[in-house]
């Protein structure tokens, strides 16, 4: 073929989930943490969407309440920011509310923070003296409500070929088995890993030999079938060989520790995450120690993930998180920074951070990514004309495609590593 990649990016329908949390069991996580900006507003804030118009926030404030921070140090309370610690360098105080940090961003302080125009991560975490854990996120949107598009604009240089054996994880779920819960069934999970099984056979796709795919559909897709596939696969792939992993399916956190997200297999059940989804820091786990191949390629499209309603205690569809101020969406923030922000690999996501993807019979029952990035690695993304499809022009496709396809309503993301110019499909190849 001509498929080559050292990177990982996935395609991951999670959608239109909508289910109750036990009531013995709805502990609000978020309870003891405020988020306040002194140099911007005299607002205070624990809806987990906040949109200000100021493009920059010289100060954070995090409080941590009355009766929970007498039981919570210092040194148990973790901030992150876009994936990065806040923690060093912030002011620590306490007043007649509670305790609470006052940190600078890095212009002013030496272990300051960044923050983006646009969209950013926030997450608070703490621990009491009981062991109980708190958790909050908050998606921050400075200025705009688009982040810039800052996605490079990637040119082949020399296009890679590849000749080891190549082997592929495809998994679709639409169809689930317990569905008591109100977790929705989907309608083109399994038709979009069908057709991306179909195309590695193709020579266009590199002629995966049938014998090297294990296509797992809906009934088949349980966690232990699918934890099986990939362990098997990575067991036979050798250092020269090439792996490419496609799950297509729900994802959501779980409504009792929602810092842990899953992707949930045909077997999930929504009031057991913890013991029948997939945590897709596991994922990564597996793919650090597991993994000789140097070739990795994993796609997931974060479509339709959900969040979890602090008002409701309850998860909700991703459709409902983009009209909601009480839910946030950081599933695609997890997959690329968190998960697979290693050097050496590129990440595609379906959408941006807070964002949901769309699936509709007009994009050949597809999810509109996954129709994207089919017809970009069927020939429309071979913008030089050499008749090879690189990482760095699919990426370029996909993108434009489908902000087109979605008046920008959805814009997927490339973290990009150091392959760009390597082989994912040959147009008009033999």
């Amino acid at each position: 073929m001509k498929l080559i990649i050292r990177n990982f990016a996935l395609i991951f329908p999670l959608s239109l989930l909508v289910w109750a949390i036990p009531a013995a069991a709805q502990t609000n996580m978020r309870e003891p943490f405020v988020l306040e900006m002194p140099e911007v507003t005299a607002l205070r804030y624990t809806s987990p969407v906040i949109r200000v118009s100021a493009k920059d926030v010289p100060m954070l404030r995090f409080r941590i309440l009355e009766p929970f921070a007498e039981n919570i140090d210092y040194g148990a309370i973790v901030v992150t920011i876009n994936g990065d610690g806040a923690n060093r360098g912030c002011d620590k105080r306490r007043d007649a509310e509670g305790k609470y940090m006052t940190c600078q961003r890095s212009a002013d302080r030496k272990w300051g923070y960044d923050l983006n125009l646009g969209k950013n991560v926030i997450e608070i975490r703490a621990t009491d003296k009981s062991r109980r854990d708190f958790y909050a996120s908050y998606v921050l949107i400075l200025g705009d409500k688009q982040a810039p598009d800052d996605t490079p604009e990637w040119k082949n240089e020399q296009a890679k070929t590849f000749r080891g054996r190549k082997y592929a994880v495809v998994v679709g779920i639409s169809d689930y088995f317990f569905t008591d819960a109100g977790l929705k069934n989907l309608s083109y999970a399994d038709d979009d890993a069908r057709a991306v099984a179909d195309f590695l056979k193709t020579p266009q796709g590199g002629r995966f030999s049938s014998s090297d795919i294990k296509l797992l559909l809906n009934k088949d897709a349980t966690l232990g079938s699918v934890r099986g596939a990939l362990e098997e696969t990575f067991r036979k792939a050798r250092a020269e060989d090439l792996i490419f992993i496609f799950i297509a399916g729900h994802g959501a956190p779980d409504p009792l520790a929602t810092q842990n997200i899953y992707f949930l297999l045909s077997d999930t059940k929504v009031v057991d995450m913890g013991r029948t989804g997939f945590l897709m820091s596991d994922l990564k786990q597996m793919l650090d120690t597991e993994v000789a191949a140097e070739r990795v390629i994993v796609m997931i499209d974060t479509c339709h993930s959900a969040g979890v309603n602090q008002k409701t205690k309850s998860l909700v569809s991703g459709r409902d998180l983009v009209q909601e101020s009480d839910e946030n969406n950081i599933s695609n923030f997890y997959l690329t920074k968190q998960l697979f922000s290693e050097t050496g690999r590129a990440i595609l996501t379906s959408s941006d951070i807070n964002e949901v993807s769309q699936e509709s019979p007009k994009w050949g029952n597809h999810g509109v990514f996954t129709w994207a990035l089919l017809n970009g690695l069927g020939g429309k993304a071979d913008y030089n004309r050499d008749k090879l499809i690189t990482m760095g022009e699919l990426f370029q496709y996909t993108r434009s495609a489908v902000q087109k396809e979605t008046n920008f309503k959805q814009n997927p993301r490339a973290l990009p590593g150091s392959n760009k110019d390597l082989t994912l499909a040959i147009t008009g190849g033999s």
